[in-house]
């Protein structure tokens, strides 16, 4: 009894002084995100003479900057709670300002392995291709270890600079997924699936043990014509041939001596840091014994201010991440409302909905396309911008605009729907000796009870949810044939659930233009005969201390998780994805494109 009062006592200890540190770091977060704000707001950025811009090539890039407050304890403790992140909006910005101010002297890339899909890379690196070609401006760039995402934009530079004993990754794009049936099986659980679409890959690794040739053959599709881009750019600013790039890719050239990437023109030379700085300073005409004035993305995105005093506006709506009834991503229960609100807003002429998604929810992309046709309905015009992907439900809410612009490697279409229930009978009876019983009053069943779930399904059980994921195909490709101007049966021989690539998106009718979202706002304008208006977007980015209080809640339940399963969390968090896909999905696989 004395040891069962000692360890209680312990661990209520233990309980007070973790819930006293979390209040302690929480309080010191909050002070320094506040200062952090009243500095900002104090010193507006000025540039001064011989500035250059210098672009941290780290971390992942963002489709829309926020300002990031981490919630973990301990880089709180030592970082204060901030860390940088940068967005595709103020690269924009940050180039546009650069180009046009005479202080700014040139662009450094610092390239330190960003993390970005390949669109974001398409589209930053045609940033810095314009801004070279409109100011006449240098654009120079370092690395100790080029990341292969990191030296196509690198490639822009007028000199690529690389550490003696770094490296220069090439090897081509590709990516693993992982295969559940063996394991479901040992386990004594089985996944039921449902489906439409052949190419309908995103449950392949619930059913299958390996890659269908229909998913291998879009796979390799799509890779290809992002390679093929990559390799236009590349070798369009090296000099070289397509054959000489590929035969680098092939090679493994990551691990050669640094001389063999000089020798093969992948880089101008070879300085250690401290060398590249003094050799920075000559080029920008600053003494020896000076600093460079640096200006960061950040700071020179924070000067663009859009003075136009016209009441005419073109709303960007950023539609980024799963879409979702509710919760984090797109959720219909928030943007559905804020539609409404653009809807209302005789000001608003325009949208320009800005979608990177993967899709989610069918019923909660239903919701978003009806208010985007009730805009249509109020005489908006109606456009899309698409970045790294707007496949699937992303693409479902896209298919109604006036005009769909995308990027040469953006991934869209997966026209096709699906549904998962697990279904762990074997396990809970055979493996865990549980048994059932109940009484009803109707034999309809429940599919999506647990006694579906630890007693199997029944055979009407399964025609019904078939027959539901066969409406909402039937529903999907009726609106993408009414938004697309296409016949029904047209849309359903590239739909299938199959990924399309950007660039042949274009050629077969599912994207009307290759562009960017400057491309798409200016034809919103002229679509509407506005000479002068402003754009406002939306939805208003949280303040650092509204996403603090949000998020503070999933510190503890997160790091109690991280606590209690170690290296199973990943496990655990991919139970849990699992978990919440429920309902009829328009969803697209999850990809990482290496």
């Amino acid at each position: 009894m004395k040891k069962f009062f000692k360890t209680t006592f312990a661990c209520v200890l233990g309980t007070l002084i973790a819930g006293l540190i979390l209040v302690l770091i929480f309080t010191a977060t909050l002070v320094g995100i506040t200062a952090s704000s009243v500095t900002s707001q104090e010193k507006p950025y000025i540039s001064k003479t011989n500035t250059v811009l210098k672009i941290d090539l780290s971390g992942t890039l963002q489709e829309r900057y926020e300002e990031d407050v981490n919630l973990d304890p301990m880089t709180l403790l030592n970082q204060g709670g901030d860390s940088e992140s940068i967005g595709l909006d103020q690269i924009r910005k940050a180039l546009e300002t650069a180009a046009n101010d005479n202080n700014i002297v040139g662009i450094y890339l610092n390239a330190k392995g960003l993390s970005a899909m390949p669109a974001s890379i398409e589209q930053v690196r045609n940033m810095l291709v314009d801004f070279k070609e409109k100011s006449g401006k240098w654009i120079y760039a370092y690395a100790d270890n080029y990341a292969q995402g990191d030296y196509v934009l690198a490639s822009v530079a007028d000199t690529v600079v690389l550490n003696p004993i770094g490296s220069v990754d090439i090897h081509g794009l590709g990516g693993m997924q992982m295969f559940y049936p063996l394991a479901f099986k040992k386990l004594g659980v089985e996944m039921k699936i449902f489906r439409v679409g052949t190419y309908k890959s995103a449950v392949e690794p619930y059913m299958c043990e390996e890659m269908s040739p229909a998913n291998r053959e879009q796979t390799l599709a799509y890779l290809n014509t992002i390679w093929d881009t990559y390799t236009t750019g590349v070798t369009a600013s090296r000099g070289f041939t397509a054959e000489h790039f590929n035969n680098i890719a092939n090679s493994i050239i990551s691990v050669a001596p640094t001389q063999e990437m000089l020798a093969m023109n992948l880089v101008d030379t070879l300085m250690y840091r401290p060398q590249f700085d003094e050799w920075l300073k000559t080029k920008v005409g600053v003494a020896e014994d000076d600093k460079i004035n640096f200006a960061t993305v950040s700071q020179l995105a924070s000067t663009v201010v859009d003075e136009s005093q016209s009441k005419n506006t073109i709303a960007v709506v950023y539609a980024v991440g799963d879409i979702m009834e509710s919760g984090g991503g797109i959720n219909s229960d928030d943007l559905v409302p804020e539609l409404t609100k653009i809807r209302k807003d005789e000001n608003i002429k325009a949208v320009v909905l800005r979608v990177n998604s993967p899709g989610g929810s069918a019923y909660a992309s239903e919701q978003i396309w009806a208010e985007l046709e009730a805009i249509k309905a109020a005489g908006k015009k109606f456009i899309v911008s698409m970045s790294d992907m707007a496949a699937s439900g992303g693409y479902y809410i896209s298919c109604g605009a006036d005009r769909i612009f995308a990027e040469n490697t953006t991934l869209t279409g997966s026209i096709g729907v699906f549904g998962t229930l697990p279904v762990a009978k074997e396990l809970a009876q055979d493996k865990l000796g549980l048994r059932f019983d109940g009484a009803f009053t109707h034999n309809g069943g429940n599919p999506f009870s647990g006694e579906a779930l630890y007693c199997g399904i029944k055979e009407n059980e399964a025609m019904a949810i078939q027959r539901s994921i066969e409406n909402t195909y039937d529903l999907f490709t009726r609106r993408c044939a009414e938004g697309r101007g296409m016949s029904q049966d047209d849309i359903k021989k590239i739909a299938e659930g199959r990924v399309w690539i950007g660039k042949t998106a274009a050629e077969i009718g599912l994207v009307d233009e290759i562009g960017s979202i400057d491309d798409a706002i200016a034809y919103a304008a002229q679509a509407c005969e506005l000479e002068d208006y402003k754009v406002a977007n939306y939805p208003a980015v949280k303040s650092k201390f509204e996403k603090l209080m949000e998020n503070f809640g999933n510190m503890t339940r997160a790091n109690i998780a991280s606590w209690v399963l170690g290296e199973d969390l990943e496990y655990f968090n991919a139970l849990k994805e699992i978990e919440n896909i429920k309902g009829v999905q328009a969803r697209m696989d999850n990809i990482t494109i290496k």
